[in-house]
């Protein structure tokens, strides 16, 4: 397998995450169990350093729409998302809000996906490109995270 796209790489970790012990049992149990060689490309190999160093400057859970806009920007620029990401991430969190009032764009992502859940309505094309945000918010969120964590340990040290 071939890697060289940051979509791939994000499918791969989906894949990680989605690995139960039962299933890794019965794999190592099988005797006859081949190696698979996965090669990862430049871009592949790239594509997660450059998610590491966005996560670094941004905390989806605090930040300003403009803040929104520089990540979106960002992402879009590196090749972590479509143009069809960056469009839905970037929506305006309200009708009159304040570019630089800061708010939990992860908690709005979460309430979109469930808005489009309660209306049997997670198949379409909209709801789609919600998800896929709501997933890069987390992704990001969860990399802050790990980076405040790394911080908070430092400075205890």
């Amino acid at each position: 397998m071939h890697i060289n796209s940051s979509d791939q790489v994000s499918r791969i970790y989906q894949m990680k995450d989605t690995a139960t012990p039962n299933t890794t049992n019965l794999n190592a149990a099988n005797k006859n169990q081949t190696a698979d060689k996965v090669t990862l490309s430049e871009a592949g190999l790239n594509a997660e350093s450059k998610i590491q160093d966005i996560a670094a400057k941004y905390d989806p859970s605090n930040m300003s729409y403009n803040e929104l806009v520089s990540m979106g920007t960002e992402l879009l620029e590196n090749g972590l998302i479509t143009s069809q990401e960056s469009l839905a991430l970037m929506a305006p969190p309200s009708r009159n809000f304040d570019p630089d009032e800061k708010y939990d764009t992860v908690a709005l992502a979460k309430q979109s996906a469930a808005f489009d859940q309660s209306l049997g309505n997670t198949h379409s094309k909209d709801a789609k490109l919600r998800a896929s945000v709501l997933e890069m918010l987390q992704a990001i969120q969860d990399l802050s995270d790990n980076n405040s964590n790394s911080y908070s340990q430092v400075r205890e040290a």
